[in-house]
């Protein structure tokens, strides 16, 4: 946490911040984040109170409170965020003033809205979901099922576009080229996950899980190999249901053509995203679920047992 010399340009973020900490040590007492009083002190705490409460110097307190900390650690943002007792929006703002990026997220949202599952169901035909940052399917319309899987028939704890795109062979008949369009890809955006979220036990039970069952992702999480950035082009084949053998020499003629659309419904960082898969004019539903008819697996429950 080096400190810094203050440009001009910065120097109106400086008085924010620097007034934005003093009103919030002015509004609590040394009671209030658990030390003793003082016999005639003043109202408010100082920085050295500061200072006590979070467990860091006096010296730290007072180089962020008058912006000369360059990186301020996330450790100490979030300590003087308890110590004052701020708010979420309060916490943002002191993020922004003194680390100029927005604050880590404290958890994602696991459930779906009405109007977003709704949503959902009206782009039949085509392909879409909803899921959190752990990829649970939070809610699907009935051509996921038709093109991907059933997830009514898959137990609740499997009902997960990572688990079955890892642990479920359907995938790869499904996923013209399983590795490059999807695999390595997903893998960067659970380990981003694992990041954000280092304390989830979803995600840690999830990663766990799937070093277990996948020697794919077992091996490339070991090696920190994945996909890097989302491939450029959003467009991907699909084998139509009942034509999901990749071995004929046909195969290609029973390719579709998708854009994949992943948009964030909530906010930025609640984890969650809307995931459509928009079909080719003309592309009907196919009315029967793939993995039913794939003549590869066969009619038979989909995996995650």
């Amino acid at each position: 946490m080096a400190s810094a010399p203050v440009s001009g340009a910065d120097q109106e973020r400086v008085e924010l911040l620097r007034s934005f900490l003093r009103a919030r040590r002015l509004r609590l007492d040394r009671t209030d984040v658990g030390l003793v009083p003082r016999v005639g002190g003043r109202p408010g705490l100082s920085q050295d109170d500061l200072a006590e409460a979070t467990g860091y110097s006096t010296r730290v307190i007072s180089q962020l409170e008058q912006g000369r900390l360059r990186s301020p650690s996330a450790q100490l943002l979030q300590a003087v965020t308890v110590a004052l007792r701020l708010g979420p929006d309060e916490r943002h703002v002191l993020w922004m003033l003194a680390a100029r990026s927005t604050p880590p997220a404290q958890r994602y949202a696991t459930d779906v809205d009405p109007g977003l599952a709704r949503l959902v169901d009206q782009l039949y035909p085509h392909p879409a979901c909803v899921t959190d940052a752990a990829w649970r399917v939070l809610a699907a319309n009935r051509a996921i099922a038709e093109w991907f899987v059933d997830f009514d028939r898959v137990e609740p704890e499997r009902r997960n576009v990572a688990w079955w795109l890892f642990c479920d062979p359907h995938a790869r008949h499904v996923l013209v080229d399983w590795e490059r369009d999807f695999a390595g890809f997903f893998l960067d955006r659970l380990r981003e996950a694992r990041v954000a979220w280092p304390d989830d036990p979803a995600l840690r039970s999830l990663v766990a899980g799937l070093r277990v069952q996948s020697p794919f992702v077992d091996r490339a999480w070991r090696e920190d190999a994945g996909g890097g950035v989302a491939p450029s082009d959003p467009v991907h084949a699909l084998r139509r249901p009942g034509h999901t053998d990749p071995g004929p020499g046909d195969d290609a003629a029973h390719h579709v053509r998708v854009e994949v659309v992943t948009l964030a419904p909530g906010r930025p960082d609640d984890g969650r995203r809307l995931i459509a898969f928009l079909l080719p004019d003309g592309e009907s539903g196919p009315g029967r679920l793939s993995r039913d008819v794939c003549p590869v697996c066969g009619p038979r429950r989909e995996a995650g047992r």
